[in-house]
């Protein structure tokens, strides 16, 4: 009888992982947060921050096979998803150079957790282009939680790192079936400096 429940379980586990990856969306997602803004919540981005939106980030994402972009919003109550007319922004020039639209998900408590990802699931039917994800530096702990997208196991031994996440504006995060593979700096000429792995 011991036999039959431990086989039964391996074989909940197998089907519940199975679920999840078949679930994961397929497509590569690329994940950025807004460029550098000012200080004291004002609006807008930083000379640095226009940098980054208006030249590096079309630069390096031109030839990544964008077929999505997907952004945030802030909330109603205006409490949350302050940065994402920054995040807005910092896609924009990339969404005009690619001839794409901004896909837009709500934040903050009253919004729909699923947004993004049914959204990304949705592209994914008709598309196997790459999905770019520019998101309020402040909220991405929530969007990887939303998507369901983490570190490998072995990498994720300290919840602090989840919260530095939205500190560097250079980081790229490259996820792929819900595992994010690489955290790479964009090494923007004259804006960040060399990293291992740049591009």
């Amino acid at each position: 009888m011991l036999h039959i429940l431990s086989r039964v379980s391996t074989l909940a586990s197998v089907l519940l992982l199975g679920g999840i990856l078949v679930d994961a969306v397929p497509n590569t997602v690329f994940i950025i947060t807004n460029a550098e803004t000012p200080s004291l919540d004002r609006p807008g981005l930083t000379p640095v921050g226009l940098q980054r939106a208006d030249q590096c980030i079309p630069g390096i994402f031109q030839n990544f096979n964008i077929g999505m972009i997907l952004s945030c919003t802030t909330d109603k109550d205006g409490e949350e998803g302050l940065n994402c007319p920054a995040a807005q922004r910092t896609a924009q020039p990339l969404a005009n150079l690619l001839g794409l639209n901004i896909t837009t998900c709500g934040t903050g408590e009253e919004s729909n957790d699923e947004c993004a990802s049914n959204k990304m699931k949705s592209f994914a039917k008709n598309s196997t282009q790459n999905i770019l994800i520019v998101w309020d530096s402040t909220g991405m702990d929530d969007l990887l939680e939303n998507i369901d997208v983490d570190f490998p196991d072995n990498e994720d031994c300290d919840d602090d790192d989840d919260d530095d996440l939205g500190t560097h504006p250079d980081v790229i995060l490259t996820a792929t079936k819900s595992i994010i593979r690489s955290q790479t700096s964009m090494n923007c000429t004259g804006l960040d400096g060399p990293a291992d792995g740049s591009f």
